[in-house]
């Protein structure tokens, strides 16, 4: 009677958390738990960078036939004869002098006298201007258009039509902070810096490196 009455021990989630350890919430029909997929490393994963690593190491160290070569190099090295020595040295000072002849032939600039008005010209003092100015106008008016407590501006691009920024807010509040739900929103502006749309691209808890998602 014992054994009819024992339940089946749920199957558990295959992905790995942030500190290299399996996850201990129950899997669902795609073995990930509510807040894990496929994007996430899994343990099989895990299992095979392991067994890479370990046949690298294998293949970087030397064999036994390739350690005797190098000693029998060395030990034909120690045995260099004289004339081989006086040979040696001959061509060490030919490579000196000819050195020696060629730094002395090189043109040297002084900085003061390189042109550097196109490198200036290459700095778009407006395009610097207009990102500044997309960045007030993200960090004013977000909050009012998506509706959220504004926490951060991420990235700002330009686009063929304007501009692009990614802001974060604060969509749950929670004690301690660490475990607020922050939504991450791509906003989309004109040449001009005019908001006309965003969209929520993904949901965190501040604290956590994966993704947030609720269940």
């Amino acid at each position: 009677m014992a054994e009819a009455n024992e339940q089946p021990q749920p199957e558990r989630c295959k992905a790995l958390t942030a500190d290299g350890t399996r996850c201990s919430r129950p899997a669902e029909k795609d073995g990930f738990c509510y807040q894990h997929d496929e994007r996430d490393q899994t343990v099989s994963e895990s299992n095979t960078e392991s067994q890479q690593a370990t046949e690298t190491e294998a293949e970087e160290e030397p064999d036994d036939e390739q350690q005797h070569t190098a000693a029998d190099q060395l030990e034909s090295d120690s045995e260099q004869t004289p004339e081989s020595e006086e040979d040696a040295d001959d061509q060490q000072r030919t490579a000196a002098a000819e050195s020696e002849t060629d730094a002395g032939s090189v043109d040297t600039t002084d900085p003061g006298d390189v042109d550097t008005s196109d490198l200036e010209a290459d700095i778009d003092d407006g395009r610097v201007e207009g990102l500044l100015a997309v960045r007030q106008t993200v960090e004013r008016t977000a909050a009012q258009i998506i509706g959220r407590k504004f926490d951060g501006v991420s990235e700002i691009t330009p686009t063929e039509d304007g501009w692009r920024a990614v802001v974060e807010v604060v969509e749950r509040s929670s004690i301690p902070d660490t475990m607020d739900v922050l939504g991450r929103y791509e906003v989309d502006l004109n040449e001009d810096g005019v908001i006309e749309g965003y969209r929520r691209i993904d949901r965190y808890r501040r604290g956590d490196t994966v993704e947030y998602e609720s269940g």
